[in-house]
């Protein structure tokens, strides 16, 4: 088994799935707004506890599924923090997780690689609207070609125009002109009569508020009808009844999922896709397929079968530990089961 932890603007979530790469066996979220830790363009000391405490779990959950391999990447989070690096050492410190920055162009070429599938559609291009970036990507280009980032996100636009929880019509109105105008500078083509894939948690989240509204059936092949789509978007703008159907589906974005739909379809409207499919498949499945490649040099994280994590005070201490069991060897159950007994201050993070 091997695992993925992604630190997003929005959450911090994990994959967990086969040596195959296969559909994941777990897939667990944990809402989590880094942008709202920031003071000054840097993550607070209470923001770095508050992404320990999640990984901590995540990895007590590594442990209890049997898990070889952890990976722990983060995406547009950290881009756009000032003491991103002194962030990456307090994580490693605390809970022994090293952290693989992506770029904007990796992070979307880990949606292309995970969606190879919909290559097949006609004109199809990939969209990830994140918290504080957007990425589209072509999918009838090679290797890392046709891809194209964008540096704010529907988080980003909720906290630059948004006064309240929602966006009021003039606010709808400023946040389409400043999309207009930033779309319009992009040196994206046009997909007229194309096929939008829609990936990454927003877009999921803005797909099940759609299949609610509209009373549709679970299936495997997820797509949206775009006059539809624009009705929805039009209720949630102006409808004071949309709170239930948000909280009912989207309770951790309740706060700009609204944004983030607004933003969607202006993107395609201004590109010209003509139909639209939502994949549930992402970054995280990505970066592992290029992890286990070999083609991402990706890092692993270590995490400590043997002794509860919170026991690592140190980058010191962490790497003498390393140390020590590549000298000793990994030890055997045996070992694990008679070690020494833990302290109440050394408890392993619960998973409830």
């Amino acid at each position: 088994m091997y695992a993925v932890i992604d630190i997003s603007s929005t959450s911090i979530s994990m994959l967990v799935c086969g040596k195959d790469g296969a559909r994941p066996a777990y897939k667990y979220r944990e809402g989590l707004s880094a942008l709202s830790y920031t003071e000054g363009g840097k993550l607070t000391e209470h923001g770095v506890e508050k992404i320990c405490d999640k990984i901590a779990v995540f990895q007590d959950q590594c442990k209890k599924l049997g898990v070889e391999k952890l990976y722990v990447v983060s995406t547009a989070a950290m881009r756009f923090v000032e003491n991103a690096e002194e962030v990456f050492r307090q994580i490693r410190a605390k809970t022994g997780a090293v952290i693989n920055q992506l770029d904007g162009e990796t992070e979307a070429y880990c949606d292309l690689i995970a969606n190879e599938k919909f290559r097949s559609k006609e004109n199809p291009a990939l969209i990830d609207i994140g918290g504080a970036s957007i990425e589209m990507c072509d999918l009838s280009k090679s290797g890392k070609e046709g891809i194209y980032c964008f540096n704010f996100g529907a988080l980003t636009l909720q906290r630059k125009f948004v006064k309240s929880v929602y966006p009021d019509k003039e606010e709808c109105a400023r946040i389409k002109k400043y999309l207009k105008k930033a779309l319009s500078k992009a040196e994206v083509p046009a997909y007229t009569g194309g096929t939008a894939v829609l990936v990454g948690a927003t877009n999921r989240s803005i797909y099940e508020i759609y299949r609610d509204y509209y009373d549709i059936d679970v299936t495997e092949d997820m797509v949206i009808e775009l006059p539809k789509l624009k009705k929805l978007a039009k209720k949630l703008i102006e409808a004071p009844d949309r709170s239930h159907l948000l909280i009912k589906n989207a309770p951790e974005k309740i706060y700009f999922i609204v944004v983030a739909l607004i933003t969607l379809v202006q993107l395609l409207k201004k590109y010209g896709f003509a139909s639209v499919a939502v994949s549930d498949f992402g970054v995280k499945e990505g970066y592992l397929k290029l992890a286990l490649s070999g083609e991402e040099k990706a890092e692993e994280s270590p995490f400590f079968p043997e002794r509860p994590v919170k026991e690592i005070k140190s980058v010191e201490e962490l790497a003498e530990h390393i140390k020590l069991r590549q000298k000793a060897g990994k030890p055997s159950k045996k070992k694990d089961q008679a070690a020494p007994e833990k302290s109440e201050e050394s408890e392993e993070p619960s998973a409830e």
